[in-house]
């Protein structure tokens, strides 16, 4: 009698902290819900603990938004591997160069620039003519404010408009702006190390026409350089904190885009979730596929005209995200090289779920569009590790149901902390230096 009187209330404690708690989640999630006028049955909500998922709308069918970036990240280390590098050849005989792309998502001003110094330091100051393949895709001002929210998209045209503009350096003085502003706000001993001028007057270019060629058209090649991007997981972490749409977009193409995504997440699923998960799932017809991502940002599509959004459940999300983990692992890597940790790491979280009790515990990706407002993420407690996604599908971008959304959010997600003892937070983390697109300096081969 005495043990049972003593252990009694040790082991309601235990529970309490150690996964009977469930019932007060979802009590929770509901009152949230009910508050801020959000039906709790149209919105995706789950969590993950010890390999079991929770949630009453786990398996509901949801729009993704950017939270899809995070998948698409998985799947570009599976086929590529943490440490790839995109290389791009710029072939010459002197006179013109051909650029040999590989899908390099950030061909940013900083790469041209980067690039024409190359062709400088070899005596090449005057080009006849620059072309580029298919798998060259130029984005100037990628990394201009704003540019990470962009909607731009790969084309031949936007191509030439854009390598006519900065190849013509010496004639246009906006880019000799551009150029200026990229030197004053690099440091100098990076561009050093990168084997940059520091100054303007160091950088010379004019070209006479840029075309489109399917295939290298120099005949009398005299020497071909390597332009290389950073490590793959250097793109990966930058693309996910900012929530860089055309670099994601980029690097989805890059490694197969929805040929490959629907043959590896249909695997995933059933490893995960089993072979009967179409069972389970809501909201979904009957010939529909468990997922699909028509892109690698989460920005929507067109298909015949009409309107396409990426879809999953909350469940295959953050599965997706305990396997990103996994194979991060793996590599001897961690989930913060990856994902950005609120309140801590640039972009759509540096403001956001940053209390001081909490600071340094969430891991996670946000997701904006008209009709969508979702959060997806890992959270570091003392009781363990516990993923979680929510997926609102609101209509007023920006409105009164998207600032709901996001408070529900939040204060969700800081109660789920509190639910599993309270906040571990991640220790020896080194936040990334300011992003450059370049690995230097430029090799010939």
């Amino acid at each position: 009698m005495f043990i049972i009187k003593y252990l009694l209330p040790l082991f309601l404690t235990f529970t309490s902290v150690f996964g009977a708690n469930h019932d007060t989640i979802e009590k929770k999630w509901l009152s949230l819900s009910k508050e801020f006028n959000l039906n709790p049955n149209e919105h995706g909500f789950c969590y993950m603990y010890q390999g079991e998922i929770f949630g009453t709308t786990a398996h509901l069918k949801s729009r993704l938004a950017s939270t899809t970036k995070p998948i698409t990240s998985l799947m570009a280390l599976e086929t590529l591997g943490p440490n790839f590098h995109y290389e791009t050849k710029v072939i010459s005989d002197g006179e013109n160069i051909h650029l040999e792309g590989a899908n390099d998502g950030m061909f940013s001003e900083e790469k041209i620039f980067y690039l024409i110094a190359a062709l400088n330091a070899n005596g090449i100051v005057k080009l006849n003519t620059i072309s580029f393949d298919a798998n060259t895709p130029i984005f100037a001002i990628a990394l201009r404010p704003y540019m990470s929210m962009s909607e731009a998209w790969y084309s031949k045209e936007y191509n030439i408009e854009q390598l006519k503009e900065y190849f013509n350096l010496d004639n246009n003085k906006k880019i000799k702006t551009r150029l200026k502003e990229f030197l004053k706000n690099t440091k100098e001993e990076r561009l050093k190390e990168l084997g940059l001028p520091l100054k303007v007057s160091a950088y010379r270019m004019t070209v006479d026409s840029v075309v489109y060629s399917a295939a290298n058209p120099i005949k009398d090649i005299k020497k071909t350089y390597l332009v290389q991007s950073p490590k793959l997981l250097t793109y990966l972490k930058f693309q996910n904190s900012v929530s860089h749409n055309w670099l994601s977009d980029i690097t989805y193409k890059s490694y197969g885009a929805q040929e490959y995504s629907k043959w590896y997440l249909q695997n995933l699923i059933e490893e995960k979730l089993g072979n009967d998960y179409f069972q389970k799932r809501i909201g979904f017809n009957d010939t529909e596929e468990n997922t699909y991502l028509y892109t690698g940002s989460g920005l929507d599509s067109k298909i015949d005209g009409k309107r396409v959004d990426n879809y999953a459940t909350c469940a295959i999300v953050i599965s997706s995200y305990q396997e990103l983990e996994n194979n991060l692992n793996q590599s001897g890597h961690k989930l913060e090289q990856v994902l950005p940790i609120a309140g801590i790491d640039i972009g759509t979280l540096s403001k956001r779920l940053n209390s001081q009790r909490n600071l340094g515990s969430i891991l996670a990706k946000t997701g904006t569009l008209m009709n969508t407002k979702s959060l997806a993420g890992k959270l570091s407690t003392k009781s363990g590790a516990i993923y979680f996604g929510f997926f609102h599908q609101v209509f007023k971008s920006n409105g009164q149901d998207q600032y709901n959304a996001k408070i529900v959010q939040d204060l969700m997600t800081e109660f789920l902390i509190e639910e599993f003892a309270g906040a571990k937070k991640i220790t020896n983390y080194t936040k990334p230096q300011s992003f450059l697109p370049l690995e230097g300096p430029i090799e010939e081969l």
